[in-house]
């Protein structure tokens, strides 16, 4: 039976398995800090070494990273409760665990993480992740009043300019405003130096313009998104589906073929495939092996993932990570601020 739309929002409240495992260490961190004989805890030593070797929560970060990263913020705030990376990184990983779907995050978890958050902008006022990790829940929440006054202020101070277009460009998108998204996000990758992250963006831009049936636009910021970020299964399987609703199939195939490779156990992809030889079987036709994009053929670059053969015939180099920019720590920025 398929839930109604009252009993689907029910189930919605309930609190995500992945974020109930690190819940209870939560919920002693707010009693403990409610109590006023632990203000005045201080190893800012040890508070910054919790932290050492954990990267920013992205939508990306898996699932026990996240957890790893709640126990270790946890920890970090105990040491010291005036470091603000550690509310950012344990407000953020909150919202990641609260994850719903691809768009849609369950209301409890962000709800319990903007204490965490706004503790973050009042001790890091300048930085710009502070404020996207407050913004960020407020979107998801849809309390798109309080949205627009903060990007508003956010904007005037000026302080942090890719912080500003990025929680921009979400913004427009959870209104629907697909045209506005897609300017902010392009905005925002002029300002973002790490790879993953612009990779993230491009991703984004690419779903607005299908969401507006834009699908030929939308095949340049997928190719981006793979240049800057590499393998992705979900940013390749999404783009190998999109080249099949293009009638590219043998750019279906052949995405198809590199994010299982990939990830061998990514169901959407396992399941793509075997639609995929169905096709190929009525089709009357054999099941091809590694093959050439048209992107490669065209620009004479090579994609993640494209096979040492085809790299010969078409003589391009093999695909590396770009260089410039590396994943960002929260601990970094928080000691130098802006963004």
């Amino acid at each position: 039976m398929q839930p109604n739309a009252d009993l689907h929002a029910f189930l919605r409240q309930k609190f995500p398995v992945e974020y109930n495992a690190v819940r209870a260490g939560i919920v002693e961190l707010r009693d403990w800090l409610s109590d006023p004989a632990n203000a005045a805890a201080h190893d800012p030593v040890a508070s910054k070494r919790a932290l050492v070797g954990l990267e920013d929560p992205e939508g990306f970060t898996s699932v026990p990273e996240l957890q790893r990263t709640v126990e270790r913020s946890i920890e970090a705030v105990k040491a010291d409760p005036n470091n603000a990376a550690a509310y950012f990184m344990l407000a953020r990983a909150m919202t990641e665990l609260g994850r719903f779907d691809d768009e849609n995050y369950h209301p409890a978890p962000l709800r319990e993480a903007v204490e965490f958050a706004e503790r973050a902008t009042k001790l890091a006022p300048k930085v710009g992740k502070a404020w996207r990790a407050l913004i960020e829940i407020q979107i998801h929440l849809h309390r798109d009043e309080m949205v627009a006054d903060m990007l508003r202020d956010l904007g005037a101070q000026g302080f942090a300019p890719g912080t500003h277009a990025t929680l921009s460009a979400r913004f427009a998108e959870s209104r629907g405003n697909y045209d506005e998204a897609i300017d902010w996000y392009e905005r925002a990758i002029g300002y973002i130096p790490e790879p993953p992250r612009r990779a993230e963006a491009y991703t984004a831009q690419a779903f607005c313009m299908l969401k507006q049936g834009r699908k030929s636009e939308a095949e340049r910021p997928f190719l981006m998104a793979l240049l800057e970020g590499g393998p992705s299964a979900w940013i390749g399987h999404n783009w190998s589906v999109l080249k099949f609703e293009q009638a590219n199939l043998i750019g279906a195939t052949e995405l198809n073929r590199r994010v299982l490779s990939w990830d061998p156990g990514y169901l959407p992809a396992l399941e793509f495939k075997q639609f995929l030889i169905e096709h190929y079987r009525k089709r009357n036709q054999p099941y091809p092996g590694a093959l050439a994009l048209q992107e490669e053929q065209l620009r004479g670059i090579a994609l993640p993932g494209c096979d040492p053969t085809i790299l010969r015939q078409l003589n391009v180099d093999e695909w590396q990570p770009p260089k410039r920019g590396t994943r960002a720590r929260a601990t970094r920025t928080f000691r130098s601020g802006l963004e």
